[in-house]
């Protein structure tokens, strides 16, 4: 009797071992997968998303809106890119940027471009898109500069290093009639001198999820703010 228990505790601590050993993605066996870019590219097309060996899907990369959800495998990494053969009539997929996935059913792919094209190169952000934590009334910052970035909008303060996001609840600083608004406005430094460059009041909705990007315009170099606003599900 003892052999046998002890047997069956052997067994299952396999199993314990096998499934923590597992990816946290394989327990998913698809996500939803939406995507929102900025700035706008110069020739705005679908882009390949990877999805398995040798398997591509073209996808949508609005820069006003976030895209339609495009149900995928469960992933560890979401690669955008191009799909196409070689001399040796070999399958090749160029890749022009590449994120880890996360464990989330539904899954949101910032995407920025490094260029006025896709093949100039793109970096990807994934975050959780649900109304869990990214709902209505809420910001999501994202520093896509090489510089850091502060700032406050309504109530709520945030300060960002390069390549990083925030989210933030504020309250309204402002009321007219039935309207909210928020004032904001941003900082920039540069070595050890903070320098101001926006300013705005901005109308508040508790319904409405707002995204703003922080990035340098390709041309210009100067640094600039990309807004989005959606309503949450």
């Amino acid at each position: 009797m003892k052999l046998i228990n002890s047997k069956s505790s052997c067994l299952f601590s396999l199993l314990c071992v096998i499934i923590l050993s597992i990816p946290a993605n394989a327990q998913l066996p698809t996500v939803n997968l939406r995507f929102v870019s900025f700035p706008k590219s110069a020739n705005a097309e679908p882009i390949e998303l990877l999805i398995g060996e040798g398997k591509t899907i073209k996808v949508e990369m609005p820069t006003n809106s976030i895209s339609e959800a495009y149900e995928v495998p469960a992933l560890a990494t979401w690669a955008l890119g191009k799909s196409s053969t070689n001399e040796k009539g070999e399958y090749v997929f160029l890749t022009y940027g590449k994120a880890p996935s996360i464990v989330a059913q539904e899954q949101l792919v910032i995407v920025v471009r490094q260029g006025l094209n896709d093949a100039d190169g793109l970096t990807l952000n994934t975050l959780k898109n649900s109304d869990e934590g990214f709902n209505g009334g809420k910001y999501l910052l994202l520093n896509a500069t090489k510089v850091d970035i502060a700032g406050s909008i309504g109530s709520g303060k945030f300060s960002l290093k390069p390549n990083n996001h925030g989210l933030i609840a504020p309250k309204p600083t402002k009321f007219e009639d039935t309207r909210a608004y928020c004032f904001a406005e941003f900082y920039f430094r540069k070595k050890e001198e903070i320098q101001p460059f926006f300013s705005a009041t901005w109308r508040f909705n508790e319904k409405a999820r707002s995204m703003v990007f922080f990035y340098h315009d390709t041309k210009s170099k100067q640094l600039r703010i990309h807004t989005i606003r959606s309503f949450a599900n």
